[in-house]
């Protein structure tokens, strides 16, 4: 085995190893952001409720959980047009 064929097999892993590292770090990224995005609707869902009169809270929080529910879908089809 000459010199070259080992300076390509390590390079090879070194770039395999870069790779699993960029996916491990976007990996966490996104497991950061779903947590962050979970917090983040229940606190303004807990907004509502200090915000607004008793009587209209469940309207406000309808409305509140359409619009996600609207801005999820649309995030979805721009997905699945993109395949």
């Amino acid at each position: 085995m000459n010199n070259s064929d080992t300076t390509d097999n390590s390079q090879s892993r070194t770039i395999v190893m870069e790779d699993y590292f960029k996916k491990g770090v976007f990996a966490l990224a996104i497991g950061f952001m779903v947590l962050a995005l979970f917090q983040i609707y229940f606190l303004i869902d807990d907004i509502i409720g200090m915000w607004f009169i008793n009587r209209y809270i469940p309207v406000f929080k309808a409305l509140f959980n359409l619009v996600v529910f609207g801005i999820s879908l649309y995030i979805i089809r721009l997905y699945l047009i993109k395949r």
